[in-house]
């Protein structure tokens, strides 16, 4: 399994975590092709080596012709669906949105969907959410993990006034994580960083796996006794390919809800980080025709998992028991096929590897060439004998 570590020495932004992936490795020249792809105003991304307490460390420096204009949630998310970017993709800018979104309202004290966002309409946040978001599926990072959350102390101006660190939206989006005070008078983690660091990752306390990169980023910012950088580390804690690793299984019988509510609740299973959903058709007591709803989760969504399938369904009661698993390694990469870049996942296990073609940029490549999908598969698998 290959996973990026963020080790946050002095709090994350969203620039930051994107400058530190770039360091690993991702192309400034294939970001740029991303952002291309989105209806937005001329954008250019441009990365350089600047040097902070000895350490060569990348700076980014986002540049648009209306970087400052304001936007409600509904239309960044139909600027970034626009891009046809992959489902993965897609799915991890709009998780990170809508966190950055609920904490925001949660302050505010209105509904999400009409509140006028400040910071989340900037351009700048759209390119790093997406940015961040097209890096890791790049690498082929399957999991993300971050140590203790870092921030500063103190006041900072803001569209609304005068607000302490962590600003409020920070403060909303860290709670049930680990963080540490430092002893600098700024903001070290913004609401963008947040809200990326807790939707897509992991906590944990130890990093482990095996050192395959390691990418510096650095903020504009310079503290006398405080490096202003930003670590990260690309690991693979695969072991010839096989990989172990523990997850939760929940399971509830029900004999009251119809289809189209289990298939709504699959959905919001998904959204809230389920790792698999599938449900199965049962006889329960006197006969009655029901089903058998089945989730694996890490072990940290679990609860949250579970309070969603009994609030939803109605159901009474959820099992949960914590299972060893044995998976496969994977990774995915660039590749060219009938003059389009396509994501490619290869999979590795006991040393035995395959690999295919993204599903959903294959499925749309089918209907724009009308060439059966079968056919593109078996196309595809010429070209890679070849």
């Amino acid at each position: 399994m290959k996973k990026v570590y963020f080790d946050l020495i002095s709090g994350a932004s969203g620039d930051m975590l994107l400058a530190s992936l770039i360091d690993l490795g991702v192309p400034v020249d294939f970001l740029n092709k991303q952002y291309a792809r989105m209806p937005l105003e001329q954008i250019t991304l441009e990365a350089k080596k600047v040097e902070r307490s000895g350490i060569q460390c990348t700076l980014i420096d986002p540049k648009s012709e209306s970087s400052n204009e304001y936007r409600h949630l509904h239309k960044i998310v139909d600027i970034i669906k626009a891009g046809g970017f992959s489902i993965q993709v897609f799915n991890s800018c709009e998780k990170v949105l809508d966190a950055i979104a609920t904490a925001e309202a949660a302050v505010h004290g209105v509904d999400k969907h009409h509140i006028h966002f400040h910071e989340i309409g900037a351009v700048d946040t759209i390119l790093d959410i997406v940015g961040v978001c097209c890096a890791l599926e790049y690498l082929g990072v399957e999991k993300v993990e971050f140590s203790t959350i870092i921030d500063g102390h103190g006041t900072i101006n803001s569209a609304h006034g005068v607000i302490p660190v962590p600003v409020p939206a920070t403060a909303c989006l860290i709670k049930g994580f680990d963080l540490k005070i430092i002893d600098i008078p700024t903001e070290l983690l913004t609401p963008t960083g947040a809200a990326l660091l807790v939707t897509l990752g992991t906590q944990v306390k130890n990093m482990n796996g095996r050192v395959t990169a390691v990418g510096y980023s650095c903020g504009n910012k310079v503290f006398d006794n405080h490096p202003n950088v930003l670590r990260s580390f690309l690991l693979d804690d695969s072991s010839v390919g096989l990989n172990n690793d523990k997850v939760c299984v929940l399971e509830t019988d029900m004999d009251h809800i119809s289809g189209e509510v289990m298939g709504h609740v699959a959905g919001l299973l998904f959204e809230k980080g389920a790792l698999d959903v599938s449900w199965e058709s049962i006889f329960m007591k006197k006969g009655r025709p029901a089903y058998r709803l089945t989730v694996i989760s890490n072990p940290e969504t679990s609860q949250l998992l579970a309070d969603l399938i009994i609030i939803n369904t109605r159901t009474l009661g959820v099992r949960i028991q914590n299972v060893d698993r044995v998976v496969a390694s994977r990774s995915s990469s660039q590749v060219n096929f009938l003059e389009h870049d396509l994501t490619e996942k290869k999979c590795e296990y006991n040393g035995y590897s395959f690999s295919k073609l993204e599903y959903d940029a294959l499925s749309a490549l089918s209907r724009e060439r009308q060439i059966p999908l079968l056919e593109l598969s078996e196309m595809y698998i010429r070209q890679k004998s070849h």
